[in-house]
């Protein structure tokens, strides 16, 4: 017999690679892309408001800063006939001119940024990506204006109104992309010169002294300030002059921060180019990740809609089954009933009520296809198919369903939603559900601790207030924990439990979905929930009645909760570290609902990269005051290093370098941010003047965000 092997017809949307499409996906590793050669551009802009607009004064660019570089010339020294650079390198556009300052060429107009932009399309005969600080709330927003004014449509990556990246397309092969610095060296410009040990002029004060704002200034800053304007006091102020000295000296910073960045970042990754290849410092640090670090079929990518919702009911189907249930004095069998959901052949149903040979149907507007939100057949959903196709499968769903002579109603998110607007009694029930159903992996990840235990106190005798810091946290944590890795084992359980200590949970190293008790009375509350109608409030309580009927807080010396434990308890999503802890401390878990067990996990995940990036801080710092000069205490340090972290320090290399030691706390604390990434906050942008594409858009419910420009 000859055997005939079967492949999925398309790579996976996800991952790129040909697989089952039940098995879970995987982050594949990186390789360097080949160096192209490509022009580097820091530039900056200073404004003057003086001109009334519709919505206050506008923002009229009066001077331009452009410094210009490639890897070639930053490699090989500056190349005189260098193609990608062109003839000049230091450039400005101003609408005055200036002797002071020196610069290649001075572009003397009435319209600077015109002439900027006219500049960067017309002179680019390479890739551009070109960078301004804190651009993407200023910078690039002027940019693009113009750029729209002249009828180019660039691609925009933004969150609200911030910038981050922004591409147009020049000529047929390359691109001018617009970036913000911040976003890779997350500080002031003015601090950039002493983190990297930049050899470039301080920036300088400008322009008066009302205008300073001096009494904003850190106690440092201002000390340099005073000595600086008891010097220059009594010297005439030549805007023209000032405004070019200031701005020229902006750009020679920002250059000078971003190869030096950009050197250090390809000595540590093997030759990634983060100025061409990363938008964030966390992508920087997950690219680094994948290319040096990762190993194949590895760490796995949760899927869109979690590990067991693929073929469970969604919350929403959940809280309105259990609403209509109370509300039509109906039992409504569904995915958790003790006899699972009604089937007919081979299709199952959300809900199904004997009595009345009902059949239940709850449909995901963007996953089912809904026609008010999706009105054209075309467009894509998050499955893969069309909103048409998707029709069709659901119409044949329900005929065959029907067929058994039972009534079917269908009832939509959008409608649903409406419901909840109108009905104030179905929006409580909603909020009430108590969740028992698939895991949602995000809702086990919480913001941080910020509550003080004590606002204020004062120093009594022989008392003194001590701040005591946690240093490396984040390094600490990835070089010293077990990390799971592949795909979990889901149960699906619903068990009845008495959780008291935390040998009672068997499950090691998982994430649970389960019902917890405080404790009444404990110092530091373990587990935290979220409460209001978005959960926007994160809270530690003692009590979930308490804190939802108090959810601004409230202090009450004399309070007393009176409520009962299943009154204080909530549904609590969290990994079994965090669930053991809880257990310690008197915490009772009564109900069991999910499980999502990890079978392997990985204690050197992040050690390698934990590793490398902390010896080059280490080295990068030098001794520390305390050990400088003490050899035995060095060689002790160095030894502590290699035994307790595997940190293979070298005395040599021991020498403070600003750059090196910035650069290494930035990738320390960045890359495991970008493991808890949203599916949304980023947004793309389609900037259009032609009617039948903005048609497209505007008609099209489904997408949030329609911006007019008239």
């Amino acid at each position: 017999m000859v055997g005939r092997a079967t492949f999925a017809p398309n790579a996976c949307t996800t991952c790129s690679s040909y697989h089952d499409p039940k098995r879970g996906c995987y982050i594949k590793p990186l390789a360097i892309k080949p160096p192209k050669a490509y022009r580097i551009i820091a530039f900056d802009f200073e404004t003057m408001q003086y001109r009334e607009g519709e919505n206050g004064k506008i923002h009229d660019v009066n001077f331009i800063g452009v410094k210009v570089n490639c890897p070639g010339c930053i490699t090989n020294g500056p190349d005189p006939e260098c193609i990608a650079c062109g003839e000049h390198r230091t450039i400005t556009f101003s609408t005055r001119p200036f002797k002071n300052t020196p610069v290649d060429i001075q572009n003397v107009t009435e319209y600077p940024l015109e002439e900027f932009v006219s500049w960067i399309i017309d002179s680019s005969v390479t890739d551009t990506v070109a960078f301004s600080h804190f651009g993407g709330r200023f910078d690039m927003v002027l940019v693009f204006k113009e750029l729209f004014l002249r009828g180019l449509t660039p691609d925009m990556i933004k969150k609200g109104n911030k910038l981050y990246e922004m591409k147009v397309k020049v000529g047929k092969k390359n691109w001018v992309i617009f970036r913000d610095t911040f976003n890779l060296m997350p500080m002031s410009l003015a601090s950039l010169v002493p983190a990297f040990a930049l050899s470039v002029e301080d920036k300088p004060f400008f322009p008066h002294m009302e205008d300073y704002l001096a009494d904003g200034m850190m106690p440092e800053k201002r000390a340099q300030f005073d000595e600086w304007f008891e010097k220059h006091k009594d010297e005439p102020f030549n805007l023209d002059e000032s405004l070019a000295s200031y701005c020229t000296n902006d750009v020679e910073i920002l250059m000078a921060a971003l190869v030096a960045f950009r050197r250090e970042f390809l000595n540590v990754s093997n030759g990634l180019d983060v100025l061409r290849e990363a938008m964030t410092i966390a992508s920087a640090c997950m690219k680094h990740f994948r290319t040096n670090h990762l190993q194949s079929q590895h760490l796995g990518i949760v899927p869109e809609k979690g590990y067991d919702n693929a073929d469970n009911q969604s919350l929403l189907a959940l809280r309105f089954l259990s609403w209509y249930a109370e509300e039509h004095k109906v039992n409504i069998r569904n995915a958790y009933s003790k006899e699972g959901e009604k089937r007919f052949g081979n299709y199952r149903v959300d809900g199904w009520v004997e009595e009345k040979k009902l059949v239940i149907e709850v449909n995901g507007c963007c996953w089912h296809g809904c026609k008010k939100c999706f009105p054209d057949d075309e467009i894509r959903l998050p499955n893969g198919v069309t909103a048409g196709v998707q029709r069709e499968r659901d119409e044949r769903r329900l005929e065959f369903i029907e067929s058994f002579g039972v009534n079917v109603e269908v009832y939509w998110e959008c409608d649903i939603s409406v419901m909840l607007l109108r009905n104030k009694v179905m929006r409580l029930k909603f909020k009430n559900y108590l969740d028992n159903g698939p895991i949602d992996i995000r809702s086990a990840f919480f913001g941080g601790r910020t509550g003080p235990l004590k606002l204020f106190h004062k120093t009594g005798e022989g008392q003194k207030i001590s701040y005591y810091d946690v240093t490396s946290l984040y390094p600490f944590i990835n070089m010293t924990t077990r990390y799971p890795i592949g795909h979990p084992e889901v149960h699906i359980l619903n068990n009845d439990v008495n959780w008291t200590q935390p040998s009672d949970n068997t499950f090691e190293l998982a994430l649970l979905k389960v019902f917890v008790i405080p404790p009444r009375s404990i110092d530091i509350p373990v587990l935290p929930m979220k409460i209001g109608y978005d959960d926007e409030r994160l809270l530690f309580p003692l009590c979930s009645t308490c804190a939802k009927e108090h959810p601004n807080g409230d202090v009450n010396e004399n309070y007393s909760c009176k409520h009962t434990d299943q009154q204080r308890g909530w549904v609590s999503t969290c990994t079994s570290i965090e669930l053991n802890e809880a257990l310690k401390e008197g915490y009772v878990v009564t109900k069991v609902f999910r499980v999502l067990e990890y079978k392997n996990y990985d204690d050197n995940l992040f050690r390698p990269y934990i590793r490398e990036f902390m010896a080059q801080k280490i080295h990068a710092s030098g001794f520390d005051y305390d050990i400088k000069g003490n050899r035995q205490k060095e060689e002790n340090f160095i030894k502590e290093c290699k035994e307790k972290f595997g940190i293979i320090i070298e005395r040599e290399k021991m020498k403070v370098n600003k750059g090196k030691r910035t650069q290494a706390k930035l990738c320390l604390n960045n890359l495991w941010g970008r493991f808890s990434l949203r599916n949304f906050g980023l947004s793309q942008c389609v900037v259009t003047d032609d009617p039948a594409v903005y048609t497209k858009y505007s008609d099209d419910p489904s997408l949030e965000e329609i911006i007019r420009m008239l």
